[in-house]
């Protein structure tokens, strides 16, 4: 079956699903392309050096934006695709990305304001504290976000002195971003999410689902490949997709429309 049969058939199954689970894997972080320009490892050793590879999501944003704004703006458009042929539909957004931008897609929230989409890998948009005190769960604020940029240009120039970017208001050690990075990942940043993905997930008992999986690797089975598959044997209604890396998974959502 070519591209375009496979998408005109996926489209079909959406069309007629009562439920649609959409599985937003590593591909979008774009480790592919960025592992190749020159200079991002050293950064990395140099992060990992520092005790301080949570920052890597936020240099990752930063070298997609600097090396392949194009492809960004891309993953962009093919992910607002996505969220437009799903509008009218039951649908939930797991990611195991943390690549911020799938965050900030409009995907439509369900009844009662509830979020359709929860990342357990977490990116840069909040800050926790490195010993997981409960009250240093904080939104990374405007302010931070020019430290950030303002730290950025500093390091390409060999500067790779780590940013203050506020302190734990329970301990007072240095805030550093929540995700899985972090030694002492603070779980609490995706666990609302997470459950409202569950509940949905529990609406989905016998009824027609379909479930598709877009550039997920082998890093986190746990959390998408291996359910997902589960999903799919049990229930009889569920019928699984994958396009995987060999597919190009940007070209095919953008060549949803």
């Amino acid at each position: 079956m070519d591209k375009k049969e496979n998408i005109k058939k996926i489209l079909e199954k959406i069309q007629e699903a009562e439920y649609v689970l959409v599985g937003l894997g590593q591909y979008f972080d774009m480790q592919y392309f960025l592992s190749m320009q020159e200079g991002y490892r050293e950064i990395i050793e140099k992060l990992q050096e520092r005790h301080a590879l949570w920052m890597e999501p936020y240099v990752d944003t930063c070298c997609r934006k600097q090396f392949s704004p194009k492809l960004e703006d891309e993953m962009t458009k093919g992910l607002q695709n996505l969220a437009e042929i799903l509008e009218k539909k039951s649908y939930f957004v797991v990611s195991t990305s943390t690549n911020r931008t799938l965050r900030e897609i409009p995907w439509k929230k369900l009844l009662m304001k509830k979020e359709r989409y929860v990342n357990p890998c977490g990116e840069w948009s909040k800050l926790q504290c490195p010993d997981g005190c409960p009250e240093g769960l904080l939104p990374v604020t405007d302010n931070e976000e020019k430290i950030l940029r303002d730290w950025y240009q500093n390091m390409k120039k060999g500067d790779f002195r780590i940013p203050d970017l506020g302190k734990c208001p329970n301990c007072g050690k240095e805030l550093i971003f929540n995700n899985i990075y972090a030694e002492q990942y603070d779980e609490k940043g995706y666990l609302e999410n997470w459950a409202e993905y569950h509940n949905w997930l529990q609406n989905t008992w016998n009824h027609r689902l379909v479930i598709l999986e877009i550039g997920e690797g082998t890093r986190f089975p746990s959390i998408m490949k291996n359910p997902f598959e589960r999903i799919a044997m049990f229930q009889q209604k569920a019928e699984l997709y994958r396009i995987d890396e060999e597919q190009n998974p940007i070209a095919w959502l953008l060549a949803l429309c």
